[in-house]
């Protein structure tokens, strides 16, 4: 069982919505005008519950081990590359600003596979239209540094 990723993925899973069943326990499930905000979490996250045991009762039959599903090569340093990437994203946001960190992110990302000019000029676009979008259109709070962006 220790090698079976099938199981630990059905154990996680299981975990995940074990969570939300239990955070959805503090919403109303009905509301005076009809179903509450607890009624869809309540169903999904029990409904994940069944089917990650289900699951695991599959993986038991059938194992799939790490070595044969992880990556290797190229595609482990992608893996890397975006998770170490996103981490750098979340350390920095507050401090530096989401444009700035967003661009740091995108162009850690996009700089293996274009020229390092273009995934620049992609990667400050897509930050500003984002930023645009949730900050001025949408009126969402989002982590600005000290010159507003």
């Amino acid at each position: 069982m220790r090698q079976n990723a099938g199981v630990w993925a059905a154990i996680f899973i299981f975990l995940f919505g074990l969570m939300f069943f239990w955070m959805s326990l503090s919403f109303d499930y009905m509301g005076p005008e009809g179903p509450g905000p607890g009624l869809l979490p309540l169903w999904l996250s029990g409904l994940l519950i069944i089917l990650s045991v289900v699951y695991m009762m599959n993986s038991i039959k059938h194992i799939t081990r790490f070595k044969d599903i992880l990556p290797r090569g190229k595609g482990f340093i992608n893996i890397v590359t975006i998770i170490g990437s996103f981490l750098l994203f979340l350390l920095t946001v507050k401090s530096i600003g989401f444009v700035m960190a967003g661009t740091l992110f995108l162009f850690i990302l996009l700089a293996r596979e274009y020229q390092w000019y273009a995934g620049l000029g992609i990667s400050i676009g897509i930050s500003i239209i984002l930023f645009w979008v949730f900050c001025k259109l949408l009126s969402v709070p989002i982590p600005v540094n000290a010159w507003g962006w």
